[in-house]
């Protein structure tokens, strides 16, 4: 009787957790690009007002929006994203500098 109480009370810890986890991907006031390399890297990047979160195949960043003369960049001190008409050009330590388009077809 005592471990049906203990696995009621961790299931219901579970499904708590869960609904409050999913509050924080809310995408109320942002919206969601898909970008394409020619290399054939794919990331996507939801705009918020002042920030952007870039999500690729090594993880989720947060990136600040910096003042520039003409187009959007946004960076975390590493990362840097910068997009300009219809072209996004993304910079990270150690690894070339991608050249990308918005992904025609269905968000990643």
């Amino acid at each position: 009787m005592h471990l049906n109480r203990q696995l009621a009370a961790l299931s219901a810890l579970l499904i708590g957790a869960v609904a409050l986890a999913g509050t924080a991907w809310t995408r109320d006031g942002s919206r969601v690009v898909s970008y394409a390399c020619p290399g054939g890297e794919q990331f996507t990047v939801e705009y918020f007002d002042a920030h952007v979160r870039l999500r690729n195949g090594a993880g989720v960043f947060a990136l600040s929006g910096q003042q520039v003369s003409s187009g959007e960049k946004y960076s975390d001190g590493y990362t840097v994203f910068t997009v300009s008409g219809n072209r996004a050009m993304l910079e990270r330590p150690g690894l070339p500098e991608s050249t990308c388009s918005p992904a025609r077809g269905p968000s990643l």
